[in-house]
């Protein structure tokens, strides 16, 4: 004999509360695997024949069965029912099967408040915000607690869920103790770092989806720890002078770093609201490691021997901070260690308790100047390394504006270019120049003359594929923006981005044409 629970009668509105979006599903095609269970539910033995658990609240005395909380309380109504003022606990037996971890675990959101006794933490707390789960066990827990709360306390028990993924080996089979293919975790922690391990795990686990485990992903995370440790040392090791001022150079890379945090702290922001937390990390990963390491850090670094400007150091240590404050969540042990090492801090100023802003973006106006900037210094780097021309080599750059206005028009970029580059000089040109290597930016065309003599036909090829892929970059956003699906329910501003390309995509390929010809 078992005992049952019939969960007909109460799941509808725990499905209910999942299909209207008053429970939302982090990934949201959980939902398919939910309704799956709950359209198809049946009776719920919740009887266990174990030594262990809660035992059933049952009691026996003959062939009646009476079901309270207490013994006490089971003999009081035995004796109403069965008439007999005589009877005593000795003379009920409990049943002796215990009831399934997951009945217990079902109460869980109403009984870890007392609940049941109506106490203020309950009526605080519940419902409660988010609950973080696997979704292996979307049915055995989630919607028993679901089932449980409406059917109690006539309401969700918590608003969002989150599914993390599945941790598989390389033979996409579940880690467990009993197949012993999970790795040691204190040993991945001695050879990569705790903030590499956690680094290379949450970097590569979106939500609900299955992670093959690979080393890799930790050597990744501690190749970042050490970057991000390098640039704290390079900082640290700059001499400053107050009667320095900071270039034009300088200030305009510093209001670029500010703008892109701004930029992407807005992305965080909502990318957190999603559970998107991969996401998050790799945004961050790349606004450390490509905007502040590889670029702010080059642009900014003093020469060899000499001192850099307080205030400039300052402003870099303020980009380095807020760095850390949104990377904190997700390695929190160097981003502190480097968060007292940049500067001498007060008892209790600690990056954990620091507070994390989203900022409001000034203007588009400079990233859009210092994204054209970066990409000259890209295309540049790759002729060099093409003609063999070292970096030390300097060589004119000219600019030739597309339809007459420039991109690049802030001073303090003509200052960054020629120092990132080692270009002799930087000028506008309103002609081609028939002996440079010319390239395209995201709007200009640049021509670098280099010690080198020119293949045509070489060119020539390389030209005609370049063309042929405009063409095709064109026709597919054409494609898009003729799709009145895509225009009347895209949001203006992406509709805006793709015309922006568009038009970006018939420049480019003018240009094209025009090299092109001009090699005959």
């Amino acid at each position: 004999m078992q005992w049952y629970v019939d969960t007909k009668q109460i799941a509808k509105p725990a499905l209910d509360a999942v299909e209207n979006g008053e429970i939302s599903f982090y990934p949201d095609h959980m939902k398919n695997t939910y309704r799956h269970w709950m359209e198809n539910i049946r009776d719920w033995c919740i009887s266990r024949q174990l030594w262990w658990g809660h035992r059933v609240p049952a009691y026996y005395y003959n062939d009646e069965i009476f079901v309270a909380e207490t013994i006490e309380k089971a003999l009081e109504i035995a004796k109403q029912k069965t008439g007999n003022q005589n009877l005593t606990s000795a003379d009920l037996k409990q049943d002796e099967d215990v009831l399934d971890t997951w009945f217990s675990s079902w109460m869980w959101p109403i009984s870890v408040f007392d609940g049941m006794d109506g106490s203020k933490d309950f009526d605080y707390y519940f419902p409660t915000s988010v609950l973080v789960t696997g979704w292996d066990i979307i049915f055995l827990w989630v919607a028993r607690m679901a089932m449980a709360s409406y059917e109690w306390k006539g309401k969700l028990p918590f608003h969002d869920v989150y599914f993390t993924g599945m941790v598989r080996d390389k033979l996409r089979r579940k880690m467990s103790k009993s197949l012993g293919n999970s790795p040691d975790a204190l040993k991945l922690i001695d050879d990569y770092g705790a903030d590499g391990v956690r680094f290379g795990m949450l970097a590569c686990s979106p939500a609900g989806g299955d992670l093959l485990f690979d080393e890799k992903l930790c050597e990744q995370g501690r190749n970042f720890t050490n970057k991000l440790w390098n640039a704290t040392r390079l900082i640290k090791g700059w001499q400053t002078d107050s009667t320095i001022e900071i270039n034009s150079g300088n200030a305009i890379v510093n209001t670029y770093m500010n703008d892109r945090y701004a930029e992407i702290s807005t992305e965080i922001e909502r990318l957190y609201a999603q559970y998107k937390l991969s996401e998050v990390l790799k945004l961050i990963y790349n606004f450390a490691w490509d905007d502040f390491c590889s670029f702010y850090l080059e642009a900014i670094k003093p020469q060899q021997n000499t001192a850099i400007a307080s205030q400039q150091k300052d402003a870099c240590i303020s980009i380095f901070e807020k760095i850390c404050i949104i990377l904190h969540p997700f390695m929190p042990f160097i981003t502190e260690e480097i968060w007292h090492q940049l500067k001498e801090r007060k008892e209790g100023d600690d990056c954990f308790k620091a507070a994390y802003h989203v900022e409001k973006l000034s203007s588009r106006e400079v990233i859009e100047e210092i994204t054209e900037l970066r990409s000259v210094l890209t295309s540049t780097k790759d002729l060099r390394n093409k003609y063999g021309v070292k970096n030390a080599v300097a060589v004119p750059l000219a600019i030739l504006p597309n339809e007459g206005i420039s991109l690049i028009k802030n001073e303090g970029c003509f200052l960054l270019l020629k120092k990132l580059g080692n270009f002799s000089e930087v000028n506008y040109t309103s002609t081609e120049i028939a002996d440079a290597q010319s390239f395209l930016g995201l709007r200009n065309k640049y021509y670098l003359t280099l010690p080198i003599s020119i293949n045509i036909e070489e060119e020539k090829s390389k030209l005609n594929k370049e063309i042929e892929a405009a063409k095709s970059f064109i026709s597919m956003t054409e494609k898009k923006l003729s799709n009145e699906k895509f225009v009347a329910n895209a949001s203006p501003d992406v509709v805006e981005k793709e015309r922006q390309k568009l038009t970006d995509g018939n420049a480019r390929l003018s240009a094209l044409e025009e090299s092109l010809k001009s090699l005959g």
